[in-house]
């Protein structure tokens, strides 16, 4: 089947994708949702009133093996307890390690979206996410919106504005018999 101009075949790499990304694993370490958050940076501005938090240079949050860096950022917690948060620098990034493997996610864009009851990471303008086996890149997905839930352990790449598509890099399988 033909397809014109272009758009059926961009239509078509992006549900493939999508099918791809739906199909890597990609569950976060679960003992870090009960450990302790840090956060520290250069300055910190508490409204009492807004209940919102600004922190200011070198920001780093962690949370057991969830490691947030950037700028900027904004904190607060909704009346049920949870966290929500915008991380903001050039670039933002993140790094947890995934459940029960030696395998770590990470992330950078400009501005790092985190929704705690929700458990939903996105990444915004230039994102970038990677899974890693130690040290070694096994998956590179790319695109203007990148959205990371950690329940379904499912993504979502858009692109449009910044970027004319998404894009995804996927390394062979090794051979196990092979060193």
């Amino acid at each position: 089947m033909r397809m014109r101009h272009g758009v059926g075949l961009a239509a078509a790499a992006s549900l493939l994708g999508l099918t791809l990304l739906a199909g890597l694993p990609a569950r976060a370490e679960r003992a870090d949702r009960e450990k302790p958050t840090t956060i520290d940076s250069d300055t910190l501005s508490h409204d009492e009133a807004r209940q919102i938090t600004i922190f200011t240079g070198q920001v780093v949050l962690t949370r057991g093996t969830l490691v947030m860096r950037g700028d900027r950022m904004e904190m607060w917690q909704d009346n049920a307890g949870n966290y929500y948060g915008t991380m903001t620098g050039k670039p933002a990034r993140f790094r947890q390690k995934r459940d029960g493997v030696n395998e770590f996610m990470e992330g950078e864009s400009l501005r790092v979206d985190y929704d705690g009851k929700r458990e939903i990471v996105t990444l915004t303008n230039n994102a970038i996410m990677r899974r890693l086996e130690g040290d070694v890149l096994k998956d590179q997905v790319s695109g203007d919106k990148l959205t990371y839930n950690n329940v379904t352990e499912r993504y979502l790449v858009e692109s449009g504005q910044g970027q004319a598509r998404s894009r995804m890099f996927l390394m062979p399988k090794s051979d196990p018999g092979k060193p």
